[in-house]
């Protein structure tokens, strides 16, 4: 029990930290587009199929629009990541680090030139993909169990993954949303082996 009880707050910590540094990145960001000093989204935002743009494979991640757009992740990493920070830390930071690839270097590939990508909502999705495969490719029932839940849990955000009308209106970025799932799912298989620990 003792154990448990450091992991859950040992994972608080962490996940506290990483959104904390995220919102620091966005008042940073607010400060100085507001004082027209530099635009951070043009120097590390991701720009499909641009030398400079493949900052944004790894950069883009710790970007945000505006406070609704970090707010929105800053509560979907909050649960997410606090809920697979319990089950595993270190298999958690390599999903994290799958997902964050992924999602960058499909969106770089695919998406629209001339388009500028942004936001963690890439590494949100990893996540989900990851707890959802985890429980398909391990022999476990927790994890089994815990991935039905994300499963049904985060059932709605499969439109935010296809190239909809409604994505392209509001400026989704579903190549970074299905990108991010694909890692996620792909850590699961190559991490299948390892301990939750």
């Amino acid at each position: 029990m003792p154990a448990a009880s450091s992991t859950r707050s040992s994972s608080i910590v962490i996940v506290a930290s990483w959104l904390a540094f995220l919102w620091a990145v966005f008042v940073a960001d607010v400060i100085l587009r507001a004082a027209h000093i530099i635009d951070l989204a043009m120097v590390i935002g991701l720009r499909p199929r641009t030398k400079d743009g493949l900052w944004g494979i790894a950069g883009s991640h710790i970007l945000h629009a505006n406070l609704e757009h970090i707010v929105s992740n800053s509560v979907g990493l909050l649960v997410l990541g606090l809920t697979s920070c319990w089950y595993s830390q270190r298999l958690t930071a390599w999903a994290v680090f799958y997902a964050a690839i992924c999602s960058g270097t499909l969106t770089w590939l695919i998406a629209p030139a001339g388009s500028v990508h942004i936001g963690a909502s890439g590494v949100l999705f990893g996540l989900v993909g990851f707890l959802v495969f985890n429980g398909l490719f391990r022999r476990s029932w927790g994890a089994f169990f815990l991935a039905l839940l994300i499963g049904v849990l985060a059932s709605g955000i499969v439109p935010g993954m296809l190239p909809t009308a409604e994505n392209a209106a509001n400026l989704i970025s579903w190549q970074m949303h299905l990108g991010g799932f694909i890692g996620g799912a792909i850590a699961s298989w190559q991490l299948r082996r390892e301990k939750a620990v």
